[in-house]
């Protein structure tokens, strides 16, 4: 299994807490897209490809066939592009079974005990979102029909290619995804969103003083101790926070809070 991550901007402040938590996963390959350099060693199983964003629009262009260009100042852009990750990046994801496209604000719990065996083996694509599919979790079996998915998107390279945010990852991926379900086609994928498997918006703004989401031993926690895949805090970021621990460090345990990382 991969996951891919495209970046682009100054390490975030996160970074160990996020690199610690993947160096949990052995069986699970990052790979990160990004412009900026490695301040410290990674763990073997994240591959840092470093590339200017410019270098990404014109991968991305190639594999679509059409003309993306990210601008520096909205590259918010690329979560319409996520969808086409198995396209785009289709060198380094070749030889495994499952890809994943994420983002890059997660600290990973423990992704094989979610992502079994057995699921692997009866879906194509499983979402951390119930229902819908998701921009920061979205995995896709790795074949030339599941990596066109976003296909079922009426004229989804023109609206890639549209400088304008679509919420093509999610919105209308999961709109068109569903209409093409509901036909019961014979080529329709085995699709698996059940349960929510990661931190939402409401549990992130209902965390009160004194509360924290859990990393701890390579497993997410909640604040009521709810184990999820991993903790998704985009809510949680834009306030002032910090993290006093660093890529050397391997504390067995950390929380995370508005005031950032604690250890």
């Amino acid at each position: 299994m991969a996951i891919a991550i495209a970046f682009f901007g100054r390490a975030p402040m996160w970074l160990p807490a996020f690199l610690l938590s993947c160096g949990r996963n052995p069986d699970v390959q990052w790979f990160l897209y990004t412009d900026f350099e490695a301040p410290a060693p990674f763990p073997p199983n994240v591959t840092l490809r470093r590339m200017p964003l410019s270098e990404f629009s014109q991968r991305a262009s190639d594999a679509l066939g059409t003309r993306i260009e990210i601008q520096p100042n909205f590259a918010k852009k690329i979560i319409d592009l996520k969808p086409a990750f198995g396209l785009i990046f289709e060198d380094d994801l070749r030889g495994f079974d499952f890809w994943a496209h994420s983002d890059l604000d997660i600290v990973w719990g423990d992704v094989r005990h979610f992502m079994t065996d057995e699921l692997l083996a009866r879906y194509d694509m499983l979402s951390s979102r119930p229902g819908r599919t998701s921009g920061h979790f979205n995995l896709f079996r790795n074949t030339p029909v599941m990596n066109r998915t976003f296909e079922l998107i009426p004229d989804a390279r023109q609206a890639m290619s549209n400088p304008e945010y679509l919420h093509l990852d999610e919105r209308e991926l999961t709109r068109h995804l569903k209409q093409h379900l509901s036909l019961a086609p014979v080529d329709a994928p085995r699709v698996y969103w059940p349960s929510n498997l990661t931190t939402d918006a409401s549990c992130q703004r209902a965390l009160s003083d004194g509360q924290s989401l859990w990393w701890r031993g390579g497993k997410t926690f909640g604040a009521d101790g709810h184990e999820f895949m991993y903790l998704h805090f985009h809510k949680l970021k834009n306030d002032s926070m910090t993290i006093n621990f660093g890529f050397d460090d391997r504390p067995a345990a950390f929380g995370v809070d508005r005031r950032g990382f604690s250890a």
